[in-house]
């Protein structure tokens, strides 16, 4: 640890003390040489690259650029998802003497095209994403570096100081966020800070820092506190195989992964998966794993250290299963994380905190501290060195300071951001200065009775188990609180049940004045693709335009159905394995409903069904042909079918 401590805090230091541009930033990282930069595992092994080999790459690449490209001093786009190839063609735009500008892929093309157009892009460089028609001339990485490597020795330009970003699709304004080496190192520096208050932010296992690359790397999230900010430090970055549960717990084991930076959506699944196992368990195994679990929290509570220690052998047996023993930190940030998830995954001997970012403020706060209690209650702590917060007259939150984007471009409008910004999180603080997000002030509703009611404080305790998405919002004249609960179109009648008394008793458990008045159901989606959480001012224009349907009972909706037949071998399995990854009762499975939108699979619970396919057949079934061919057990059967006959 102190050896890592040293070079990190000297890269640190030297950040410090130089001009704080995206130059100094790259010289310092590639200072690293020989570390490992990153990971990638392969069917037979594990393939490296350290950081000296990737500048080699970066010099090709650039070379590639000025050759093919031009110096132009203007915007390069780079679209891509995480690979090693991203990381070169990062840091190659900039030393070619242009500017990246990050391709957010969760946003639609047309958003992302028009972005293109205000940036006034000269090139876009296509890391994979054939699919993908953007408006511009495109060059494919492959090409690009090869032509590189023919190039002899170039002088290079100066080092470009500026990238671009945009917020996620879930906004409705067109948002561009331009951030200079300035503001990047001023986040950057915040670590010498931070670990002051926690160094397992920085803690290495057996000597190694390895980070998860779950994150995308277009997102402010992923970019700066993963990419740039570790790489600063010299660790690893490990990508994935696939997205599947099962893969990326194995992948952490076997990669002896130190850091997962995720958002809710990960943790929640694997505290789904975990609970479900125990679930199955004996009872009197389920009482020994809960006793343990609550006396790790009561022990971490008094002695953080001695009761870690228990918790990590008493508990060895689930954590083998999980992470292993290299996991020393972890964060969550994004979206709402619940408190059970906190405390299991704490209970559990490893260190998961809070934290804040968004795309115009980068990172000012994660929860840093040692004390159990504090990071279970979801604090997303206090701010970095680098910034200031203060409340505003909403309760908002207002942050200023060093690494706070200066420059946006808010459809087609240059605005300057010298002073607060306005993050619109409505926030409340504890006497020890730390902040918690308590929803966002566009949310507000305004009751009949002059009260403000945030509608995340009730939809917080809301637990549906049989809806696939619901949300808490403002009535159409913004004066109550409404639920909207997208619902299975193969729901059964013990299902609506079910969400009836769910929906019950969470209301009940609710002040009188913080009670959904009016509670809506629909089938249609309620939330953008590839989104991780349901944007209210998004499904307010859904309904607006009538793109989301609502009926307050089933009768005035579609017809509840379970078309569970007996069918061939395959039918069965994949009946049984939508059952297992949904938690669901097999005979309520119906064989025409869509995995996601109708029974409420996430993401991750696709790429695992996908993975298990695969394996089970011996076929290579792609995780993006599902939108080819559909997503139900009848689709999949006749697909699966269809490529068993063709081997």
């Amino acid at each position: 640890m102190n050896k890592t401590y040293k070079r990190i805090m000297q890269n640190v230091k030297r950040l410090s003390l130089s001009k704080r541009r995206f130059k100094d930033i790259y010289d310092i990282v590639f200072s690293n040489g020989d570390l490992v930069m990153t990971e990638q595992p392969t069917m037979t092994r594990k393939v490296f690259c350290t950081y000296a080999q990737a500048q080699a790459l970066i010099n090709d690449l650039a070379k590639g650029i000025i050759s093919q490209i031009g110096v132009t001093n203007g915007y390069i786009a780079l679209c891509g998802e995480n690979c090693l190839q991203w990381m070169i063609a990062f840091w190659a735009i900039l030393k070619s003497g242009n500017k990246p500008y990050l391709i957010n892929l969760r946003q639609p093309v047309h958003f992302t095209n028009e972005i293109l157009n205000t940036l006034n892009t000269s090139a876009i460089i296509k890391i994979g994403c054939e699919n993908l028609d953007f408006n511009g001339k495109c060059y494919h990485y492959q090409e690009v570096i090869e032509c590189g490597q023919k190039v002899a020795a170039v002088d290079f330009p100066p080092f470009e100081n500026q990238i671009a970003i945009s917020t996620s699709g879930t906004t409705l304004s067109k948002k561009i966020c331009i951030y200079t080496g300035s503001e990047i190192s001023a986040q950057l520096i915040n670590v010498e800070g931070i670990s002051k208050l926690n160094r397992d932010i920085i803690k290495p296992y057996k000597g190694a820092i390895k980070q998860l690359m779950f994150l995308p790397l277009y997102h402010v999230f992923g970019l700066v506190a993963v990419f740039l900010w570790y790489s600063l430090f010299g660790a690893s970055f490990v990508f994935l195989p696939d997205m599947s549960a099962e893969s990326i717990l194995r992948t952490v084991r076997n990669h002896k992964i130190t850091h997962i930076f995720a958002v809710p959506l990960l943790w929640h699944s694997f505290e789904k998966g975990l609970l479900s196992k125990v679930k199955a368990q004996k009872e009197g195994e389920r009482n020994r794993f809960f006793s343990a679990i609550e006396l790790s929290y009561k022990l971490q509570r008094v002695f953080p250290h001695l009761g870690k220690a228990v918790a990590v052998k008493m508990l060895d047996s689930v954590r083998k299963k999980l992470f292993g023993k290299s996991v020393t930190f972890c964060i969550s940030g994004g979206s709402f994380i619940k408190q059970s998830t906190l405390k299991l995954i704490n209970s559990l001997g490893y260190v998961l905190v809070n934290g804040y970012g968004m795309s115009e403020v980068c990172i000012p706060s994660v929860e840093c501290s040692k004390n159990i209690k504090i990071r279970v209650n979801g604090a997303i702590g206090l701010p970095f060195d680098s910034v200031e917060y203060k409340i505003g007259d909403k309760n908002q939150l207002l942050v200023k300071g060093s690494s706070v984007c200066k420059r946006l471009i808010v459809d087609g409008k240059e605005i300057i951001n010298d002073g607060w910004f306005d993050t619109g999180d409505v926030v409340r603080v504890d006497k020890s200065g730390r902040y918690y997000i308590e929803g966002r002030i566009s949310d507000i509703v305004f009751s009949d009775d002059g009260e403000n009611l945030n509608p995340d404080l009730a939809e917080k305790s809301f637990s549906l188990s049989s809806a696939v998405n619901f949300s808490v919002l403002g009535s159409e004249d913004n004066s109550k609180l409404m639920l909207v609960v997208q619902v299975a179109k193969g729901i059964t009648g013990e299902q609506i049940s079910q969400l009836a008394r769910e929906i019950e008793d969470c209301n009940a458990s609710l002040p009188q004045s913080y009670k959904v008045k009016e509670i809506y159901f629909t089938y249609d989606e309620i939330m953008t693709k590839g989104s991780i959480k349901v944007s209210r001012s998004y499904l307010k224009g859904l309904i607006s335009e009538n793109k989301v349907r609502l009926f307050k009972n089933f009768e005035e909706g579609s017809p509840v159905c379970n078309c569970n037949e007996e069918g061939s071998e395959v039918k069965q399995f994949l009946i049984e394995l939508f059952a297992r990854l949904l938690d669901a009762d097999k005979s309520k499975i119906d064989c025409n409903a869509n995995f996601m939108l109708d029974l409420g699979g996430s993401s991750l619970d696709y790429f695992t069904l996908i993975g298990e396919i695969n394996e089970k057949y011996g076929i290579t079934l792609k995780y993006e042909e599902g939108s080819d061919f559909g997503y139900s057990v009848n689709d999949f059967e006749k697909k699966i079918t269809q490529m068993i006959n063709e081997l």
